[in-house]
């Protein structure tokens, strides 16, 4: 499955650009001087001077992590949030004036979702609504290999991001309690589409999730008409399949989407991405709220409806 998937730097880039659910109508009221700048990095600064400025915490007994979650959550409501466990203990990390906190995550099948704020501390306001963390998510020392991230928030006053990840991972990936993100640089992504990076350095946060006892819905080895599909699985987050035969990534997002029992109106997702090469593909597709996996009652994909119980 090598040819259908995206490289790193590929990856990277595809998740820049899968920033779908970004508030439009705050985007269109950015003045110019709020555009990206390129900072350069110093040159000569040494990476024993990277690592030595590093903070990361990791005792947090004054520290309310559920109640700093819970104010996240009330302050920006975002649809995944009853999912979201708080870190058992302060999980951020300080690097090059930057402070990266993870305030709630969870891991469901091979999906996994957190909330991050991102914060300038140097007084230099270098954060835009336009900057993002390049961040890698690993489990169990796998790294992630892509998905969405959502921008609930940019305050101006703090110069503030908070986000909203839904990452997900190959099939088989193991159920861990832990989760660790890495970011090695701060990226902005302009209107033009163009890439730039703010500042590169190095955070590392580990951040804690539950086992909530919600399991799945997992397809193997499944025909869609022409299309087999090797794997495909359903969580409240969205859809993951792999398979092979020739598919229009567009088209075949589009017309997907999940059958609830007595209700009128099917699921579609809102967005999601992957590897299509000419004969196999590895996609992910996300919703714009939960999926109620009680209620599933089939998959439509490429015209075939694909039933939870095949006995049906």
């Amino acid at each position: 499955m090598s040819s259908g998937r995206l490289d790193r730097d590929e990856q990277r880039i595809f998740n820049a650009f899968s920033r779908i659910e970004v508030d439009v109508n705050s985007l269109a009221k950015v003045e110019q001087s709020m555009e990206c700048k390129k900072i350069k990095r110093p040159m000569g600064f040494s990476m024993a001077a990277v690592v030595i400025a590093i903070l990361i915490a990791v005792s947090g007994t004054a520290y309310a992590t559920s109640g700093r979650l819970g104010d996240f959550l009330s302050r920006f409501n975002p649809n995944f949030g009853e999912f979201a466990i708080a870190p058992l203990e302060a999980a951020y990390t300080i690097d090059e004036g930057i402070r990266i906190e993870v305030v709630g995550a969870q891991q469901i099948g091979n999906v996994v979702l957190v909330y991050v704020s991102m914060q300038d501390i140097s007084g230099e306001n270098r954060l835009t609504r336009h900057h993002m963390p390049d961040m890698e998510i690993y489990v169990d020392g796998r790294m992630m290999s892509g998905g969405s991230t959502r921008r609930l928030s940019f305050d101006s006053s703090t110069n503030s991001s908070y986000f909203e990840m839904i990452i997900f991972g190959e099939a088989g990936m193991p159920r861990m309690y832990a989760l660790e993100l890495v970011a090695n640089s701060i990226l902005c992504l302009r209107h033009s589409g163009q890439l730039q990076r703010l500042t590169e350095g190095y955070w590392r946060v580990i951040a804690s999730t539950s086992d909530m006892g919600i399991e799945p819905i997992t397809w193997m080895s499944v025909w869609a008409g022409d299309i087999y599909i090797e794997y495909m699985s359903l969580t409240p987050f969205g859809l993951q399949l792999s398979g092979r035969g020739e598919v229009d990534p567009a088209s075949v997002w589009h017309e997907t989407e999940v059958e609830l029992r007595n209700r009128r109106r099917n699921i579609r997702f809102t967005g999601g991405g992957g590897g299509f090469a000419p004969d196999e593909f590895n996609a992910f597709w996300h919703v714009s709220s939960p999926i109620d996996l009680d209620a599933v009652e089939a998959v439509i994909f490429n015209g075939e409806r694909i039933l939870i119980n095949p006995q049906q």
